[in-house]
């Protein structure tokens, strides 16, 4: 009788322990809240291409690069260098749109680009500070082949190290498609002279 009850209670232990160890293991698995690795996959691809982005204006009034912050209000372009004003210029073109900030030709020194559009006109200029100067650039013209079927609706930004002008255009006879739009891919040289490397039409 006495073995009988000893055997039922080293298995009741036995058992006892079993359960204890499964507990002690499901306790013991973490998952880190802040990691992506149980995430869906399009879900990750998604925050990977969040990274990649460089965000060249913080909104349509100002933009930021370096350590430099650059506002255009009430016809006034101001730069800062750490919150520091270097200059404060007046612009006298009306229908201000956006303000962006490059480094194209990878020279330290900011490039500053600003888009207005007044009764239908685009006009787009450009700033680059360089030792405590502002200097103005030359933002190349659409012309020849590129201006057939030009209708406006213009827009400037940058795409992988290149500044891009997008507009629309119709009735092109020379193009591919009559009506559509098309961007114009320029790079700028570290002679602040611009080269149109590629032009592509696309349907809209």
């Amino acid at each position: 009788m006495k073995i009988l009850k000893y055997v039922i209670g080293v298995a009741l232990l036995i058992l006892f322990s079993f359960l204890m160890n499964i507990l002690f293991h499901l306790d013991e698995k973490e998952i880190d809240v802040n990691s992506t690795e149980y995430l869906p996959t399009p879900l990750n691809n998604k925050l990977e291409e969040l990274k990649d982005i460089e965000i060249d204006s913080i909104n349509e009034l100002e933009t930021s690069i370096f350590e430099y912050k650059a506002i255009f209000k009430d016809q006034n372009f101001e730069l800062y260098f750490l919150d520091d004003l270097k200059v404060r210029k007046i612009i006298f073109h009306k229908g201000f749109k956006r303000i962006l900030s490059s480094d194209l030709n990878v020279d330290q020194h900011p490039e500053f680009w600003l888009q207005f559009v007044d009764n239908k006109q685009t006009k787009f200029l450009g700033f680059q500070w360089e030792e405590g100067k502002l200097i103005p650039l030359n933002f190349p013209e659409i012309k020849g082949r590129q201006r057939f079927g030009y209708i406006g609706n213009d827009s400037l930004y940058l795409e992988k190290g290149l500044l891009v002008r997008e507009f629309e255009f119709a009735n092109d006879s020379f193009a591919e498609m009559e009506n559509g739009s098309r961007k114009c891919y320029y790079t700028f040289g570290k002679d602040k002279s611009f080269i149109l490397k590629k032009t592509i039409d696309y349907e809209k």
